[in-house]
């Protein structure tokens, strides 16, 4: 059985479409504009709302920050396929712009990196199925609902996936605080891929092996490292930055 909880997560799984939702638990005793929105989308939509106590609620979601909200799902959470990514691009008629998570563990960076690929218009998200974070209800939360709008491919080769984009002729770009180039003076307004490694260690040997740029972000405070979800956010807006300018500078016609 899969759950998501909280008012962000459930309004988007709502607003998504993507179906599978059976039943939605409603704090009986917690009242809001958010949680009465969600009881009028799931009534038009003929999903099931019960009302529950707050110690039910916990039991659900397993944990007190459920903000009197839980969903329950038919089946687990609808992986794609790295094909459902590549179509995905090809339909939006626009350069590929994909985000591969190499082994992030923690539940919360893969949550944030979700949603900041989802608002930078990323086409999808790739990560291993083994040695890293999975769609958890955590995640889900900790993205804002984002994994409920965002194709993620689950895939068992990481490094075949990769060479698959290439076989697309998308470039790959692998982000590390180690690289002497910088992110801002790399051109990645193409078909370009970005990798994030995992918290500890970055990327694996064999994925760096498979990076067409190997960049970093430039630190100018005395901490000199941000954490996954943070390095990727400003990988991928400075991507999106890049992506727009040209865009303009092409309808310009300069």
């Amino acid at each position: 059985m899969r759950i998501i909880y909280g008012i962000n997560p459930v309004t988007e799984a709502l607003a998504a479409g993507r179906g599978g939702i059976s039943e939605i638990f409603i704090s009986v005793k917690r009242r809001d504009k958010s949680l009465d929105a969600i009881v009028r989308a799931a009534s038009s939509g003929k999903i099931k709302v019960t009302g529950a106590g707050a110690r039910r609620l916990c039991e659900l979601a397993g944990t007190e920050g459920h903000q009197g909200v839980v969903a329950v799902f038919k089946g687990e959470y609808p992986y794609c396929g790295i094909e459902d990514i590549v179509d995905n691009w090809r339909a939006s008629g626009k350069s590929a712009f994909i985000l591969i998570l190499d082994c992030i563990q923690d539940p919360q960076n893969f949550g944030s990196l979700v949603r900041a690929a989802h608002c930078a218009g990323a086409d999808g998200v790739i990560i291993p199925k083994d040695r890293a974070a999975q769609v958890t209800p955590a995640v889900v939360k900790a993205s804002a609902g984002a994994t409920e709008h965002t194709l993620i491919a689950r895939v068992t080769n990481l490094r075949d996936a990769i060479k698959r984009l290439k076989d697309e002729g998308v470039w790959i770009a692998g982000i590390e605080a180690s690289f002497d180039k910088t992110i801002y003076n790399t051109e990645l307004d193409g078909d370009i891929a970005l990798i994030i490694g995992s918290e500890g260690s970055g990327m694996r040997r064999l994925i760096r092996q498979e990076c067409d740029y190997r960049v970093s972000i430039p630190m100018k405070g005395r901490i000199n490292s941000m954490n996954a979800a943070q390095a990727g956010a400003v990988a991928l807006f400075e991507v999106r930055r890049q992506k727009d300018a040209r865009t303009q500078k092409e309808a310009g016609g300069g």
